[in-house]
């Protein structure tokens, strides 16, 4: 038995939707892909999928993608060993092979893409209108409906193309998932809004005038364009209408980014839209709803600047200012009176009066207000008082200078004076 002949089998006696199928299949065409057309089950063995696993991954494969295929194959190998359909081994060669992938946050639309492409589909509609010339997506009016239904909403794309005319509660604003059509299995219903009314409107006369009956697939482009022939609408011509919508606006989006903005939008306030985001988005359990809560950086950045504040780590940090703005000059202090040159006597009021006690005032430290041991350090001398100061010592050295060159002088006449004596004695 070939890989691909297990995978049909294990589909056929499973009820499984479309969609699920579709992954199944795509996992067994990855395995051949690196086994051979020719393989069979008996070649895939545990170090054989080790090995496989390998080389995707340094190919570049994703691991969320390598998971995928692990998950749905050891599904498959798991149910072909429980009904005998394998009997060479009895262990699971899947078992044991997914790889721990990296966390990261969800892929969201931001605001201002999405009305710049709300804007060119709305361009495109008032172009069809007036010209009557196909636009490049058409018709333009189903393309803008089908993109606020996914903004508004938030449903999966599955679940969009399963909706029928009748599932449109009108009088009561709902519109209604089936549980058939869900990766949950469970039925739920969203609120039409305000902004949703309009579009919802026309589709719903277009298929009126159509001849929609009430189990018709609701979301068919194909019964509004004679340039489609297919008789339903299916997921590829969805992603390709926002592959040109990606295109156009230069950012990336997807049905299901719009569903992972909405669960981002409405879990900035998680404590008030929790159980409102997980009824919403129809999640089976509370988990998958809150690994869409972000951390709001604004409110980590406040409380981390109070803790700073409440231990005083920031007294000694240096204040800048980053903003580039010029910067007010500081004045230049006023100097004291210049010092005297030697030799010159100061003035009799500079030598009597003695300088006026300071009179001690608030001062400006290093951060403000003057600190305690800034205040208690010794204050510096007056500048007038260091002037008199060296004015004194100047000419008590110049005096000293006299002194010694008039005793030099005695002392060299010293002969002459001697000899007088001398004489006089005599």
């Amino acid at each position: 038995m070939t890989p691909q002949q297990l995978t049909e089998e294990y589909i056929f006696t499973h009820d499984l939707r479309e969609a699920s199928a579709k992954i199944y299949r795509a996992a067994t065409k990855a395995l051949l892909k690196h086994f051979g057309p020719t393989a069979t089950v008996q070649d895939v063995d545990h170090r054989a999928v080790l090995g496989w696993r390998r080389k995707v991954l340094e190919q570049g494969l994703s691991k969320r993608s390598w998971n995928t295929y692990s998950n749905h194959l050891r599904t498959i190998w798991g149910y072909a060993i429980e009904h005998e359909l394998v009997t060479h081994s009895q262990v699971n060669p899947f078992r044991k092979t997914t790889v721990i992938p990296p966390r990261r946050a969800s892929k969201t639309v931001a605001a201002e893409a999405i009305l710049r492409a709300r804007s060119w589909l709305s361009m495109q509609v008032g172009a069809e209108r007036c010209t009557g010339d196909r636009a490049r997506i058409t018709p333009a009016w189903f393309w803008l409906c089908t993109f606020e239904v996914f903004y508004y909403t938030g449903i999966r794309l599955n679940a969009l193309l399963c909706i029928r005319k009748r599932d449109i509660d009108w009088d009561n604003q709902l519109i209604l998932i089936r549980g058939e059509t869900e990766k949950t299995h469970k039925e739920f219903v969203v609120p039409i809004t305000e902004g949703l009314v309009p579009h919802l409107s026309r589709l719903l006369q277009e298929a009126e005038k159509a001849g929609f009956a009430d189990d018709d697939q609701l979301f068919n482009v194909n019964r509004f364009s004679p340039h489609y022939k297919s008789k339903t609408m299916n997921s590829d011509q969805v992603e390709a209408m926002y592959r040109k919508l990606t295109e156009k606006v230069g950012v990336r989006m997807t049905p299901h980014r719009f569903r992972h903005t909405l669960a981002t939008d409405l879990m900035k306030a998680p404590e008030r839209n929790i159980h409102l985001t997980k009824c919403l988005l129809n999640h089976s359990n509370i988990q998958t709803t809150m690994s869409y809560i972000e951390a709001d950086y604004d409110h980590m950045r406040a409380v981390l600047h109070a803790r700073s504040l409440a231990q005083g780590a920031l007294e000694n940090v240096r204040k800048v200012d980053y903003s580039g703005s010029p910067q007010a000059s500081a004045k230049p202090k006023p100097c004291g009176q210049p010092l005297a040159r030697v030799g010159e006597v100061p003035p009799p009021e500079a030598r009597t009066e003695p300088s006026e006690p300071r009179e001690h005032t608030q001062e400006t430290g290093i951060q403000g207000d003057a600190t305690a041991w800034e205040e208690a350090l010794p204050q510096p001398p007056d500048t007038f008082e260091q002037s008199v100061l060296f004015t004194l010592m100047a000419q008590h050295l110049s005096n000293r200078a006299a002194t010694a060159s008039a005793a030099s002088t005695a002392t060299s006449g010293s002969g002459g004076w001697g000899s007088t004596a001398r004489s006089s004695l005599a």
